[in-house]
């Protein structure tokens, strides 16, 4: 009984005492990554989505492969500055997120979205992801009506789009007017019959909506001068007796955003064309 005793102290002994398994450092943590610290769910660049929204949640967050049928894409994901509740439609913090994305609009298309039927949307986080800490933002592009209501479903993206000939880029047109309001645009080549064609964009002041809606003989004088430009006309007061304008106000939440570039067109009643008419110079538009 002694002697198994003995031995059993040994044994005991050594199992404390004695060096770690080959192999090991006996420190069974100082090699373990530690996790990750939580982080508020961010969306992706280069997803596309069956649907457009003005705010975007995780639960609701299904992108698909953009070569599958879409209403918009996501081309940039911003940081908001820090505040209390999502930034409210017409706040500085607001316009900043607007005006980022539409700077990121033309690198990622290739050329300026306002002249190309194509809207911009910036979408935020839900309220309660707000809360939980979330401050994205993010920023979409979708084709649109001239009047930037119309969403259309597309296949394929839009990267590059605008830098090459593109069926979205603002040509000719063919436009349907009852009195003084054009209720179509309807697009067609510039070597087919047509009545009115893109002349490029003013930017308007700092007025309100509403002056800016009502405001016709500003628009009138404005597109004249972008339409002498683009036509190489005089810009002077026989403009309004070589051709007609139509303009294209941004929308209410696009002036919300900040936006003011306002898109011009040459329009005739009754003439038609089956060229560009830029640089056509008075010869082919002369007083009449």
């Amino acid at each position: 009984m002694r002697g198994t005793a003995v031995l059993l102290a040994v044994l005991l002994t050594a199992g404390c005492s004695g060096a770690p398994p080959d192999g090991t450092d006996g420190d069974l943590t100082d090699g373990w990554r530690p996790p990750p610290s939580p982080a508020p769910f961010r969306p992706a660049v280069g997803r596309c989505h069956e649907t457009l929204a003005a705010t975007a949640s995780l639960a609701d967050y299904r992108p698909v492969d953009c070569a599958e049928l879409h209403v918009s894409e996501t081309y940039h994901v911003g940081t908001a500055a820090d505040a209390a509740v999502v930034p409210a439609a017409g706040s500085a913090g607001a316009r900043a997120a607007f005006r980022e994305c539409s700077d990121r609009a033309a690198d990622f298309l290739g050329g300026s979205w306002r002249t190309a039927r194509v809207a911009v949307q910036v979408v935020w986080p839900t309220r309660a992801a707000w809360s939980g800490g979330a401050r994205w933002f993010r920023c979409d592009v979708t084709t649109a009506d001239l009047d930037g209501r119309s969403r259309t479903s597309r296949t394929g993206s839009l990267a590059g789009e605008l830098g090459r000939d593109s069926p979205l880029e603002l040509g000719c047109f063919n436009p349907t007017v009852e009195g003084e309001t054009v209720t179509t645009m309807r697009p067609v080549a510039c070597d087919r019959p047509h009545r009115a064609e893109f002349a490029g964009l003013w930017r308007a002041p700092e007025i309100t909506y509403a002056a800016l809606e009502s405001g016709t003989e500003r628009s009138a004088a404005a597109c004249r001068s972008v339409i002498a430009r683009f036509a190489g006309l005089p810009d002077d007061s026989e403009m309004q007796y070589r051709t007609g304008w139509i303009s294209y106000n941004p929308t209410r939440t696009e002036w919300l955003s900040g936006e003011r570039r306002v898109r011009c067109f040459v329009y005739f009643a009754q003439r038609t064309f089956t060229r560009s008419l830029k640089g056509a110079g008075p010869a082919v538009l002369p007083v009449v």
